[in-house]
């Protein structure tokens, strides 16, 4: 009962708050995003249709508002790369095989590009974005403690999934959170922020590898890589990773450890899970090479499975080759830049010297770079391009670019111009002053 009145209570002041400060309602609809509150407390009442209450009434005070600021800064060919990658798979589903079925991909697919388009002009400081990223990865942790108590009460239903998706898209969503709870813990400037994070950071590791998703190990490892690359070597941030890779191979059970190893066995040794992804991903590659340009149309893969050989309703069990197939070569190329513009353009942030006052601001770079590769990693493993996690991500990712972009300039514009001093040359002859003089 609890959490139907708070979570009826966020709504109404997330749709409220909404209408003269969309920033407000953008907080909860990200939030309920994450949380997915109809599926942990469902039970108690119905929650159907909240998410979209308060995400009109943040599209209502956007639009009051002036449609925020137009100023997006470095961030604006990430920007371009989405709309093209949506406008892409919007002119792809009328030349689909199946009209209707690549129609109705195309709402999922606004509601978080519009959310993403209304973020990038309305969240206007590092603080907010920061509080963003923590909306995100505390939603997530809360959904991981849910998720181990049940693991505590004997059923582990992480291996099911959570919130409509199966345990591998709930793996990919959990691997993208996990690099931005670390990095909020390492950049964190009091001990309950630290807390909140580590505590978040240990839940979503442990509930990843309930998921027995082995494309989301793969993610996690992709993750920890990262981290290693990223991040200063000083003992701190060592030991932090050092921690965080002992308390994952303690977690990870025979059971799980078995599963896991098949990932990266011998052809000779693989299940039929590991195998048949291989052939989903040449079916995948045979059919962007015939249709080039608009592939098969958005959501058509599980439509003509059942025609080159797979079960009906098959998903091609990859992000990147499931997009290709059925979006052509433009629309897998827009979205692969979209993601790969803005690990390039946070890499320089996430690597800058670092001082006690940009801490934070390393600290979310480097979280926002690792959720996006995480999900760029494990996503070649689940059909799972709907997923809004890795969107928000580089919506934060935008937000802080344009932040550092301001920064610099107000520093350079606070630089004292050069004095002009009068040059100073060898002393005239008297003849020559003579003539000046005459002159």
């Amino acid at each position: 009962m609890k959490g139907l009145v708070l979570i009826y209570a966020i709504t109404v002041f997330g749709t409220i708050g909404a209408l003269r400060a969309p920033i407000v309602g953008l907080f909860v609809y990200v939030g309920f995003a994450v949380l997915r509150p109809q599926f942990i407390w469902g039970w108690a009442g119905d929650f159907e249709s909240i998410s979209m209450y308060v995400g009109i009434a943040t599209l209502v005070g956007w639009v009051f508002n002036g449609f925020g600021s137009r100023k997006i800064g470095p961030g604006r060919s990430i920007v371009l790369a989405l709309v093209v990658s949506a406008a892409w798979m919007a002119l792809s589903a009328t030349q689909a095989v199946d009209k209707a079925a690549a129609y109705a991909t195309l709402y999922p697919m606004l509601k978080f590009v519009v959310p993403f388009l209304i973020g990038v002009s309305v969240i206007d400081s590092e603080r907010h974005a920061r509080g963003m990223l923590w909306v995100i990865v505390l939603a997530m942790g809360y959904v991981s403690f849910e998720m181990n108590l049940e693991y505590l009460r004997g059923f582990n239903i992480s291996a099911e999934g959570f919130g409509g998706m199966d345990n591998n898209c709930f793996g990919v969503a959990l691997v993208t959170t996990i690099g931005p709870a670390i990095a909020l813990g390492l950049g964190a400037k009091n001990w309950y922020e630290r807390g909140l994070a580590a505590a978040s950071a240990a839940l979503i590791l442990h509930t990843t590898l309930l998921t027995f998703s082995r494309g989301a190990m793969v993610g996690l490892l992709a993750v920890g890589a990262t981290a290693f690359v990223i991040m200063p070597k000083r003992p701190k941030y060592l030991a932090v990773l050092a921690l965080t890779g002992l308390l994952a191979l303690r977690l990870t059970g025979p059971q799980l450890m078995a599963r896991y190893a098949t990932a990266v066995v011998s052809e000779e040794e693989r299940d039929g899970s590991a195998e048949s992804r291989l052939d989903l991903w040449r079916d995948c590659l045979k059919l962007t090479l015939e249709n080039p340009v608009f592939g098969i149309g958005p959501g058509n893969f599980p439509v003509i499975a059942e025609t080159i050989g797979w079960a009906p309703g098959k998903s091609a069990h990859s992000v990147w080759m499931q997009q290709a197939a059925e979006t052509g070569f433009p629309g897998v190329l827009a979205l692969a830049l979209f993601f790969g513009i803005a690990v390039v353009k946070l890499w320089p942030i996430a690597r800058a010297r670092q001082t006690e006052a940009n801490r934070p601001q390393i600290a979310v770079a480097s979280g926002l770079i690792m959720s996006i590769v995480g999900f760029a990693v494990a996503g070649q493993f689940v059909s799972l391009g709907g997923l809004e996690i890795p969107y928000y991500s580089v919506m934060i990712g935008v937000v802080l670019m344009k932040y550092n972009a301001e920064l610099a300039r107000t520093a350079a514009a606070a630089q004292p111009l050069p004095t002009q001093r009068t040059p100073v040359g060898p002393p005239l002859r008297p003849a020559a002053a003579l003539r000046l003089g005459r002159s």
